[in-house]
C-alpha cells in the first residue's frame, strides 16, 4: 500500500486539470486523518539544475508562511524522481471560468468586487520583502467557494519571487494573460496587475483573452465594456508596464472609485487585508448611503395638513350644536320648579305607628 502513496503518504484520487506546466490532483492524506487536499505537479525545464532545486526549496518555505483567508494554505512540499510537487487545501467549489461557460457573465458589480478579491491577495503577496508573484492569474485559477462565494486565489505552482536574479527565471504563464515582460523571464508586480487586467476583460465579456489578436487588429479600443470599465482595463493590460498601475493597490482604489460613481455600493464581509500585510479589518473606501428624506418630508407634510384640517373642524362644529341646542332649547318651555319645603327641624313628626301606640286606651 505505501508502494503506492505518492510520497509515501497521499492517494491521488483524480485529476483535477492537465496542461504543459504540470498537472493538479485531488488526493488523500493518509497521514492526516484521510483528510482531502490538492497535490500540484510542477514541470519545468531546469527541473534537474542545482540552482532551480535551491531556489524551489525557498519559494516553497515562503509559500508556507503566507496566511490569508484567500489563499490556501500549503501543507507540504517536496521532489520525487526530478519532479517538483506542492500540497495544498482542497477548495470546495468552481472556477470562475467553469461559471461563465455554466451561467454566463456576471453584472458587472459582482465581477468587480470578485476582481478586489483578487487584487488584495496580490497585494498581500506583493507586500513581503522580497515581493511574492503569482504569475499566473486567470479565471480559471480564481474559484468561487461554495459556501459563502468567496473567491480564493489557486494554482500557486508558477510562483516565484522577486530578487536580483530575475532574469534567471523561466519564462512562463498562459498566453493572453501573460505580460510582455513576463514572456521574456522579467515578471515583476505589475505583471501580475496585467494578468488582473486581462481577467477582469474575460470575466465582463465572457469571451477569452486574445490580447495579441487585438494588439494586431485593425479596430482601435477594446470590446464593449460597462463604461468606465474601458479605461480600467485597458491601462491595465498596457504593454508598456511603466504606464500601467503602479500596484495592486492602485488598480483597486480605480474600481473602488468606479463602484461608488455608479452607486454600486459594496461591502466585503471578510476582514480584509491591510497593504503592510497584516490581517486586520479594513473600512470600505464608499462613505456610508444616506437615507432618502424626500418620502419622509411629503408624509409628514401630508399628516400637517391632515392634522389642521381636523383642527379646524373640531372648531366649527361645537358652535352648530350650541345653536341648534338654543334653538331647541326656547321652542320648548321649561318646567317651573317646585320651591324647595322648608322643614322645622327642631320639632321632628312623631311616626304613626308610634303615636298610635301612645293613645290612652278607651274602657268599652
Amino acid at each position: 500500500m505505501a508502494e503506492s502513496l505518492l510520497h509515501g503518504r497521499y492517494e491521488l484520487i483524480r485529476a483535477l486539470k492537465k496542461g504543459g506546466m504540470g498537472a493538479i490532483y485531488t488526493a488523500r492524506d493518509t497521514k492526516l486523518a484521510d483528510s482531502l487536499c490538492a497535490v500540484k505537479e510542477i514541470l519545468e525545464d531546469k527541473q534537474s539544475d542545482e540552482y532551480y532545486q535551491l531556489r524551489f526549496t525557498q519559494e516553497m518555505a515562503a509559500l508556507a508562511r503566507l496566511d490569508h483567508p484567500s489563499i490556501p494554505r500549503v501543507r507540504d512540499f517536496f521532489r520525487l524522481k526530478g519532479k517538483s510537487y506542492l500540497v495544498m487545501d482542497l477548495i470546495q467549489g468552481i472556477s470562475l471560468e467553469e461559471e461563465i461557460i455554466a451561467q454566463g457573465v456576471n453584472p458587472a458589480p459582482k465581477v468587480v468586487r470578485d476582481v478586489l478579491q483578487v487584487l488584495e491577495v496580490l497585494e498581500y503577496m506583493h507586500s513581503h520583502e522580497p515581493p511574492l508573484l503569482h504569475r499566473d492569474i486567470k479565471p480559471a485559477n480564481l474559484v468561487r467557494e461554495r459556501r459563502g462565494g468567496k473567491i480564493k486565489v489557486v494554482d500557486f505552482g508558477l510562483a516565484r519571487t522577486v530578487n536580483a536574479e530575475a532574469q534567471q527565471q523561466t519564462a512562463v504563464g498562459t498566453m493572453g494573460y501573460c505580460a510582455p515582460e513576463q514572456m521574456y523571464g522579467k515578471a515583476e508586480p505589475r505583471s501580475d496587475v496585467f494578468s488582473v487586467g486581462a481577467t477582469l476583460m474575460h470575466l465582463l465579456t465572457g469571451e477569452p483573452c486574445d490580447l495579441m489578436a487585438l494588439a494586431l487588429s485593425e479596430k482601435e479600443g477594446l470590446p464593449n465594456l460597462p463604461e468606465g470599465l474601458g479605461d480600467i482595463v485597458g491601462k491595465a493590460i498596457d504593454f508598456k508596464a511603466a504606464k500601467r498601475y503602479a500596484s495592486a493597490r492602485e488598480m483597486a482604489a480605480a474600481l473602488d472609485r468606479w463602484l461608488v460613481e455608479f452607486g454600486h455600493r459594496h461591502r466585503l464581509s471578510s476582514a480584509r487585508v491591510s497593504f503592510s500585510g497584516r490581517t486586520r479589518p479594513m473600512q470600505t473606501l464608499v462613505k456610508p448611503k444616506l437615507p432618502n428624506f424626500w418620502p419622509i418630508a411629503v408624509a409628514a407634510a401630508a399628516t400637517l395638513a391632515l392634522a389642521v384640517g381636523v383642527s379646524l373642524g373640531k372648531k366649527t362644529q361645537p358652535t352648530a350644536t350650541i345653536a341648534t341646542t338654543t334653538q331647541t332649547a326656547k321652542a320648548r318651555p321649561r318646567k317651573a320648579k317646585r320651591p324647595p319645603v322648608k322643614r322645622n327641624h327642631s320639632v321632628r313628626p312623631m311616626p304613626v305607628g308610634l303615636a298610635r301606640r301612645n293613645q290612652p286606651s278607651l274602657p268599652l
